[in-house]
């Protein structure tokens, strides 16, 4: 009996052993054996006595732009600078082709347009998705290819003629509704100008897209403030024309508008004389906004530290404000600038994975596992100390984040070889 309780006993301390730290041993690490940079800025606060040989630097700087054909969603609205006073206006339109739904399209004789019904579901917005309440569609005599790259800055080089403002009327249905859908009532003119192509054009999408051009979406109010998620995969997107002819006056010609629709998202440019700088923070933002560069400072001082030692754990943490109404990124990426200049992923993230690399919102903060980024920094003197945090889904969300920067640290733990 005695021998139960003792193994009893020996099994409890184990399991609370293993139950309590993220970082094996980190409850029992000397103090001395754990480095804290701080950013510049709140180091300079600090008793120079006190500060260590090494610092972290912060800058903001804006995003060139984003890869932005065929996205899963297609981002339409406006927040204005009168709503936003931190990041200034943020705007975004698309261009979208429609396709055939079928091949060879019989319309009939006399066929008459009765009404266009061009229509989207959405899987969410940012903002107030009531202050809606200005869309142009426009039709522009464009050709764009699903088989080409397309960026968000992507300007067009020949001068198309556009169309009237084709929008009658426009429906946006509650979020909380099982189909959320945005339905738009276009002029009767543009699927007369479809049906007119006739059947030998409607033969297939390769020779319709030939001889018809794209629709141009935007925002079209001087104020705005809010961005909706279009699906053009949902259950109720489509282009559909309603018409009779000679012989029936129930017709309906439907086109769909992912599949062999090509597409591309366009966002404004976001010079930083957008950004309202406060020293006391640092900006991210999607739809190729803006991005925070870390770079970690006496970089050679850190190394002379680290000579001889262990790096167990390092990770970057660091806390976003709430100053209003709009939430930060759910998640956040944070890469390396590589000896060419171009942003790389960390192996902390290629090699271990998601869940091990974390970058999550917990909260109000954000951490990352760098641990395997600051072996290779202190062992390879061509590595690059310089560190860029960027939104994850940029092209496909509006989300904007600031950080406190007196927050922004790293931490490292080693040992002693």
């Amino acid at each position: 009996m005695n021998i139960k309780y003792i193994l009893f006993f020996i099994a409890t301390c184990l399991i609370l052993s293993c139950s309590d730290s993220n970082v094996v041993g980190l409850e029992v690490q000397p103090n001395s054996d754990i480095i804290e940079i701080f950013n510049a800025e709140v180091m300079s606060n600090q008793d120079s006595i006190n500060l260590p040989p090494y610092s972290l630097s912060l800058s903001v700087s804006s995003e060139d732009s984003l890869r932005t054909d065929e996205t899963s969603s297609l981002l339409l609205g406006k927040i204005s600078k009168s709503y936003d006073p931190y990041f200034g206006d943020n705007v975004g339109e698309f261009i979208t082709q429609i396709a055939l739904s079928e091949n060879n399209i019989d319309l009939g004789n006399n066929p008459i347009v009765d009404s266009v019904i061009f229509s989207y579901s959405y899987s969410g917005y940012y903002g107030d998705l009531s202050s809606i309440n200005a869309i142009a569609v426009n039709y522009v005599d464009l050709n764009i290819h699903k088989d080409s790259v397309y960026y968000s800055n992507h300007q067009f080089s020949n001068s198309s003629s556009a169309s009237e403002d084709l929008l009658l009327d426009f429906i946006i249905s509650s979020d909380t509704s099982s189909s959320p859908t945005l339905k738009m009532t276009l002029d009767n003119s543009i699927g007369q100008q479809i049906l007119d192509l006739g059947n030998s054009i409607l033969l297939d999408n390769e020779t319709f897209q030939e001889n018809f051009g794209c629709f141009w979406l935007n925002e079209s109010s001087l104020l705005g403030n809010s961005i909706i998620y279009l699906n053009p995969s949902g259950s109720n997107s489509n282009f559909t024309i309603y018409y009779h002819n000679s012989i029936s006056d129930t017709l309906s010609l439907s086109f769909v508008v992912d599949g062999d629709a090509a597409r591309i998202n366009l966002f404004n440019d976001k010079p930083l004389a957008n950004l309202s700088l406060d020293p006391n923070f640092s900006y991210i933002q999607s739809m190729a906004g803006f991005r925070t560069n870390i770079e970690i400072e006496n970089l050679d001082n850190l190394r002379l530290d680290l000579a001889g030692k262990s790096i167990n754990h390092a990770s970057l943490n660091f806390n976003v404000t709430d100053l209003d109404t709009y939430s930060p990124h759910d998640k956040l990426f944070l890469v390396r600038e590589n000896s060419e200049g171009s942003n790389v992923f960390l192996t902390d993230f290629t090699i271990e994975g998601d869940s091990h690399f974390r970058g999550v919102l917990n909260g109000d903060s954000f951490d990352f596992n760098i641990s395997r980024y600051f072996h290779n920094l202190i062992n390879d003197t061509s590595y690059s100390n310089k560190l860029i945090l960027i939104s994850s889904g940029g092209a496909i969300n509006a989300n904007r984040t600031i950080i406190l920067n007196n927050s922004v640290k790293m931490q490292l733990i080693y040992s002693e070889l």
